[in-house]
């Protein structure tokens, strides 16, 4: 069981994450050496989003993907990395921006927002540090290759949500957690994995996926959108 940091000073952090690091020794997601600065940047993030979402924090937790209590890893970085979605489209000047419901038994995407009255739906991946790239592969390879393994998912949950919810475009989203393809990848290298999944005629990739977003660890920002998905960036 890990000794929990002092949160007190941190009281939206207490309460998403209070538990989980009382669980669990972190040192991947939450080296002792950064605190308490990384708390001081989840803390905004939480404040944020739920000002964005205009959610209270209890009915946010109450959702599976942010109750980290169980102490599941995986868990936390895919609710953060939808958190820092949330924040993304706040700052791109999306409005409107929710989380999706999803019905019993039906496939749903994360996010709906709207844009320039164009309503949008966004399927969220985290690229997580408990997901390593396979051995052997250039660093842009290792992403291709960890996008395939989720696209088809991502693309009936955005086919789901964009007839249920009346969106006029469906955005597959994400967020790059692991540092070397952070540091290393540039426009080109994602307009190369992009490129591929367009041209993957066995798997139909990205048919009916009108953007590709990436968000890196250090926060940049690499859109690729077709010619229905540029609608909302005018």
């Amino acid at each position: 069981m890990g000794t929990a940091p002092d949160l007190d000073v941190y009281p939206l952090c207490h309460f998403f994450i209070g538990k989980y690091l009382s669980l669990r020794e972190d040192p991947t997601n939450f080296p002792a050496d950064q605190f308490p600065d990384i708390f001081r940047r989840y803390e905004p993030l939480f404040a944020s989003a739920l000002e964005t979402l205009a959610v209270r924090k209890e009915a946010l937790k109450r959702r599976s993907d942010f109750n980290f209590d169980s102490g599941d890893a995986n868990n936390l970085k895919s609710g953060i990395a939808t958190l820092r979605m949330v924040e993304t489209l706040r700052l791109a000047k999306f409005q409107n921006i929710r989380l999706v419901v999803p019905q019993k038994n039906s496939p749903a995407a994360d996010i709906v927002c709207e844009k320039n009255q164009i309503r949008a739906c966004w399927e969220v991946k985290a690229i997580t540090k408990q997901s390593g790239g396979r051995d052997g592969l250039f660093f842009a390879d290792q992403l291709y290759e960890k996008i395939l393994e989720n696209i088809s998912r991502a693309r009936a949950q955005l086919k789901s949500t964009a007839s249920e919810m009346q969106c006029e475009t469906a955005i597959f989203a994400c967020v790059v957690n692991w540092f070397e393809q952070s540091i290393y990848l540039t426009q080109d290298d994602y307009q190369d994995v992009v490129n591929r999944l367009e041209q993957d005629q066995e798997q139909e990739s990205l048919t009916g996926v009108d953007g590709v977003l990436f968000v890196t660890k250090l926060g940049q920002q690499f859109w690729f959108l077709n010619e229905n998905g540029k609608r909302i960036d005018k």
